[in-house]
């Protein structure tokens, strides 16, 4: 439970503050490419990070000591960004603090399904919906804030709720697991993709990966200016881009439940697949959305559409890998969709200074592609 308790706070600190930041870095006068840029260098890095930490805590006697120390590192790191006042200081506050926060998802992911009783499907369907729903409270409660406090001092209150995490994760109880006993440098841990080409050819699972990096490269392109697109072109205050984002959030709750219950009928893949078409639909609603209902309508559809893919596609790399090195390719999956977000903010920076509708279309249009390849591809 206490691990359950750790993710909620971090979704509901560390994860908003994405929005908070397109917002600080605007009113310091950053240009565009650059507050979009920001989200490359955490992709980037995260790209990178991620199955590394999965690969370390599979061959590791503890995952919670290695989930701890790099959640401590990263707590340390985070104030950083509320000193930042130049691009190049957010983005090395963003590079550090991402390398040692990507553990987390990963190695949680793989003590939650260890540590329980219950179906893996229903495992990953309540962590997700723990998570979304800390996303969605954060957002209900930050949007308030932003009326009577600078966007700074609400950066520092959510650092503060985020530092209770160590707590939560010290308390944690955890199982031993089937430990990984090859021993790798960090270099094999890191491109861990590169060495398991066997595993990438079993049932194809190669083409979720690859459906899941066009995913999340179209989102990512997506969500990378919204704050900005909504707060300028569409002229709203800064407080209601907040309050409305948490649609997306909350309506992945019932998504999550909903791919739980249709996984227990219908094939993994065709859930990932589904999610990625719905997400694709969800930008391209982005582009009439000139008032608070269109708006709503379209993080809604695009929160759903997250709740399906997700679900469908942690369930189908758990069905499909060694569970020695499970860790690793949940942290794979994490990484290739982090490095879908490193291409996708740099091609929406380009394309948003020509229409943000040019945006929308292309980001919409590569989620729908990334759908057909994971349902063609992937085998049941």
């Amino acid at each position: 439970m206490s691990l359950y308790v750790a993710s909620f706070i971090k979704n509901f600190s560390i994860l908003n503050y994405d929005m908070l930041l397109q917002l600080r870095m605007r009113e310091l006068s950053i240009d565009l490419f650059s507050i979009s840029f920001l989200s490359t260098i955490t992709s980037a890095i995260g790209s990178l990070a991620t199955p590394f930490w999965g690969a370390l805590s599979d061959e590791s006697k503890s995952r919670k000591k290695i989930l701890l120390i790099a959640i401590s590192i990263a707590l340390v790191v985070l104030p950083g960004y509320t000193v930042a006042k130049r691009a190049a200081h957010f983005f090395w506050v963003a590079a550090i603090f991402t390398f040692f926060s990507s553990a987390f998802d990963p190695i949680s992911m793989a003590i939650f399904v260890e540590s329980s009783k219950l179906n893996s499907n229903v495992v990953v369907s309540i962590v997700n919906a723990v998570n979304s729903l800390g996303m969605g409270v954060g957002r209900i409660v930050i949007s308030p804030l932003l009326n009577f406090l600078s966007v700074v001092h609400v950066m520092l209150i959510l650092f503060f709720v985020a530092l209770t995490m160590l707590y939560f994760v010290q308390r944690t109880t955890v199982v031993p697991h089937h430990r990984y006993e090859i021993q790798r440098t960090n270099l094999q841990r890191v491109f861990s993709a590169i060495t398991s080409k066997s595993v990438l050819k079993k049932k194809n699972l190669w083409a979720m990966y690859l459906g899941s990096f066009l995913r999340q490269l179209g989102i990512g392109g997506t969500f990378a200016l919204i704050a900005v697109y909504l707060v300028e072109e569409v002229g709203m205050k800064k407080s209601a881009t907040i309050l409305l984002a948490s649609a997306n959030p909350f309506m992945q709750v019932p998504s999550h439940f909903l791919a739980a219950w249709m996984m227990r009928k219908i094939p993994s893949k065709h859930i990932a697949a589904f999610g990625m078409l719905t997400s694709g639909l969800g930008a391209l609603l982005f582009v009439p959305a000139h008032s608070t209902l269109t708006v709503l309508l379209a993080y809604a559809v695009s929160g759903f559409g997250f709740g399906t893919f997700i679900n469908g596609a942690t369930s189908f790399v758990i069905e499909n890998v060694p569970v020695n090195r499970r860790a690793e390719f949940l942290g794979l999956l994490t990484s290739v969709r982090s490095f879908g977000s490193l291409f996708g903010p740099l091609l929406a920076g380009w394309l948003a200074t020509f229409s943000f509708t040019l945006v929308f279309i292309a980001m919409g249009s590569i989620m729908i592609f990334g759908s057909i390849v994971t349902l063609v591809y992937c085998q049941r």
